[in-house]
């Protein structure tokens, strides 16, 4: 199973770190917390995350 650190995710989402943590904090990206400061995030919930927010096309 792959984990990917909060600042990976940022960078594939293009966001900024401080958004994922709100994700995370709003439950809608599911992470695990290994210790008070490292939080980690499974290649499946960003999969998951991304299914489940497609973007719509703006005109």
């Amino acid at each position: 199973m792959q984990f990917y650190t909060v600042q990976q995710v940022a960078k594939i989402l293009h966001v900024k770190k401080d958004y994922v943590y709100e994700l995370i904090h709003q439950g809608k990206l599911q992470a695990i917390r290994m210790s008070e400061r490292r939080i980690r995030i499974s290649h499946e919930s960003l999969n998951e995350f991304t299914q489940n927010h497609k973007v719509k096309k703006f005109n």
